[in-house]
């Protein structure tokens, strides 16, 4: 397989910078000392001609980033880009098209209002149904409704997910939110779609992560704290949701869980990096992927299971709802938070003693999904 021998982030927020200088932010640390070293750049975005009126990204990075040799590609998988883009960097190295690969994940989001943003993103869904007026904050709160019923679950569970993901952020200094909030707070924040509310949702934010990745057999030449891709988990499924038999089942998060625990020979890790574009969304992966029993995740999050110093911790980095949602970084920013809670690195919100990793990086409501089981020996 593959290794993450070096990885970069900027502040997510919103940010003043321009989409080039926030992707250089990330990438400059891992490129100092090694301009010669890198022979390929994967660039995940999914919004820069729709947010910042820029095409062909990726040349325009490489050129910004002083590499206009390397070639390099642009990577839109909508909000699964950043996995996708892992995917591909994988699969270069191993089959020998590249030694060295540069990911790199950004965007900026920040020059359009609320309304605006969630127009763009919509436009993922078909246009039959998108003209029927459905938007992913709305589904994301369907979902809940869904789930509350289904499982019984309390209306409180949802929300601690949001006050356990923000109080993991206030330890990121990398996050957008780096304040913890109470229940309280969370059920009296405005609505934005029954029941969900606005600290239930991933806020609009701008931002960069970045990866050096390379074979297994070099790894240890640039670190003695290679962390390893044990396994590669990809999938889709319909984008149709009238297709769909049930809002609860992401089969394409299912499955590319199944497929990267294969490949590594897995039945469990000891932290999960989710796509919690909405706090319902962490329990309906959490089960999903068998972190967590059916219908159960909710009753765990209640018991603590899910925190830093729990069995299972789900977004130790605050995940989307605290951390942010930059889309084209957020995949790539879930892969360094495993790089640095594996390398016992993550400060005041390290796990204790971690092995084995797993992020999921999803496009559109389980479109696809991309996971990936990371770990500290090849």
């Amino acid at each position: 397989m593959t290794a993450i021998v070096a990885a970069g982030l900027t502040k997510f927020g919103k940010r003043g910078e321009s989409l080039l200088e926030i992707a250089a932010q990330a990438a400059l640390p891992i490129l100092r000392g090694r301009w010669d070293e890198v022979d390929y750049v994967v660039v995940s975005n999914s919004y820069s001609g729709e947010f910042t009126s820029t095409s062909g990204i990726n040349t325009q990075i490489t050129t910004y980033l002083s590499l206009d040799e390397v070639p390099s590609v642009r990577v839109d998988n909508t909000s699964g880009s950043g996995g996708s883009a892992l995917l591909m960097a994988n699969s270069l190295i191993l089959s020998n098209t590249a030694r060295r690969v540069l990911v790199l994940g950004v965007e900026k989001m920040s020059t359009m209002r609320t309304r605006e943003v969630t127009s763009v993103i919509s436009s993922l869904l078909m246009p039959r149904e998108r003209e029927a007026g459905p938007s992913l904050p709305s589904l994301a709160a369907l979902a809940a409704k869904l789930y509350i019923q289904r499982y019984n679950a309390s209306r409180e569970s949802l929300a601690q997910v949001s006050v356990k993901d923000h109080r993991n952020g206030a330890k990121n200094p990398y996050a957008h939110f780096t304040k913890e909030v109470s229940l309280e707070e969370v059920l009296s924040s405005p609505l934005v779609a029954e029941p969900l509310r606005a600290y239930e949702y991933s806020p609009i934010s701008d931002g960069a992560a970045a990866l050096l990745m390379v074979s297994n057999q070099e790894a240890y030449s640039f670190t003695g704290k290679p962390i390893f891709l044990k396994g590669v988990g990809a999938y889709s499924t319909s984008t149709s949701l009238t297709s769909r038999e049930d809002l609860l089942e992401l089969k394409s998060v299912r499955e590319a869980g199944i497929r990267a625990m294969r490949q590594a020979r897995v039945s469990k890790v000891d932290f999960a990096e989710l796509h919690d574009m909405a706090t319902v969304l962490e329990l309906i992966q959490a089960e999903e992927l068998g972190l967590l029993p059916k219908g159960k995740a909710w009753m765990a999050t209640m018991e603590g299971r899910t925190e830093l110093n729990g069995d299972i911790p789900i977004n130790t980095s605050g995940g989307l709802v605290s951390k942010g949602h930059p889309i084209g970084a957020s995949g790539v920013a879930q892969s360094v938070e495993a790089f640095l809670q594996l390398r016992k690195e993550a400060g005041d919100r390290q796990v204790k003693d971690p092995v084995t990793g797993l992020s999921l990086s999803m496009a559109g409501f389980g479109n696809s999904s991309v996971v990936t089981i990371y770990g500290v020996e090849p």
